[in-house]
């Protein structure tokens, strides 16, 4: 989910909605997925109807409902986010307090850790140590990756949403806070040998996204609020000193910037706002002309294949039906679209 626009959206779809019985898939086991990316598809919140897609690119096919071919199980109620580590998937399903952990090649079932209230994304510190945030708790979870398992928690004071590991720290951004109205503009530094906050750093209102581009330097996206409170803006931020090098400023108050992503050179951002744009860790200045249109699509997130810097994106269209995933060339010329499951959301490179 992108702010809490969408989960009131969610919410009123799931009173307006009644789940329907359709043609259940194949259980037959979905055999070894290939080269190609995942497609965590969110599904509708209270309706437990997420998936998970696989796009393969060799036979460009797209395979839905891959967890339930593999597993003959549903995903469950709102699939947040999927990390691969170690040839391993785990899958943060929000709604349902469970990360399920899948083999990356097949989607079979490897384990799965219970006890979270709302998790929301996964962050791998080393091989015995990985961060869990949470939407209603100030607190972030630790788990044991490999004895799957809740061990501790680092105490954050504020509701945790994305986070990133690099120069050995974890960067956690606040994106919306329960507890204290308004704080929700700042990116916590934690150190994961002691698992404490150690520094805080003020950006725009609700950080979504982050990446580290090919020198090093954190960049995050703030889409401004869910209420358009204040201007989005693109920060460059360097990790080892925690300073803001630069800082973007979007245009219009109704901008609402998410998605950041970066090609395999860590050289362009990518981003949505209505439209899809690209933009260079060099420029000096927000892009004014589209990289791709939208046109009629409803945008949800993108993804760039590391290979090829092919750009992948996902159109939730109304919520309620599935959705579609467009592929577009390195100079943004559309190759193919495919359809995938209700509210296509995260794109995992597998």
């Amino acid at each position: 989910m992108k702010s809490a626009r969408h989960l009131l959206l969610l919410a009123l779809i799931a009173i307006l909605t009644a789940c329907t019985d359709g043609d259940l898939p194949d259980v037959s086991g979905s055999g070894k997925l290939g080269k190609g990316f995942f497609i965590l598809n969110q599904g509708n919140y209270t309706l437990a109807n997420s998936s998970l897609s696989f796009y393969n690119i060799d036979s460009a096919k797209m395979t839905n409902n891959v967890f339930y071919r593999a597993n003959n199980v549903p995903l469950g109620d709102v699939a947040q986010s999927l990390t691969l580590w170690k040839n391993l998937g785990f899958i943060v399903v929000n709604n349902s307090g469970i990360i399920y952990v899948v083999r990356a090649d097949d989607a079979t079932f490897a384990g799965k850790i219970e006890g979270f209230q709302s998790p929301r994304y996964i962050c791998f510190v080393n091989q015995d140590k990985a961060y869990v945030s949470d939407l209603q708790l100030p607190i972030i979870h630790i788990i044991n990756p490999q004895g799957l398992d809740i061990t501790s928690s680092v105490i954050t004071a504020k509701s945790v949403e994305q986070m990133i590991f690099t120069h050995e720290k974890v960067f956690a951004a606040n994106w919306s806070d329960y507890y204290i109205p308004g704080n929700n503009n700042t990116l916590l530094v934690i150190d994961p040998k002691i698992d404490k906050v150690v520094d805080s750093i003020v950006l725009a209102t609700e950080p979504n996204s982050m990446v580290v581009d090919h020198e090093g330097y954190l960049w995050v996206l703030c889409s401004g609020g869910f209420m358009n409170e204040e201007h989005g803006a693109l920060f460059k931020i360097n990790p080892e000193n925690h300073k803001v090098d630069r800082r973007l400023n979007f245009s219009a108050l109704s901008d609402s910037p998410f998605g950041l992503a970066i090609d395999g050179e860590g050289r362009n951002l990518y981003f949505i706002n209505k439209h899809i744009y690209k933009f260079s860790t060099d420029d000096i200045s927000l892009p004014d002309q589209a990289y791709v249109d939208a046109g009629r699509r409803n945008f949800y997130n993108i993804g760039i294949d590391p290979a090829t810097n092919f750009l992948v994106a996902t159109d939730a269209r109304n919520y309620t039906t599935e959705g579609f995933v467009f592929r577009f060339t390195s100079n943004g010329t559309l190759i193919d679209s495919t359809k995938a499951g209700i509210i296509p959301d995260q794109i995992v490179f597998n």
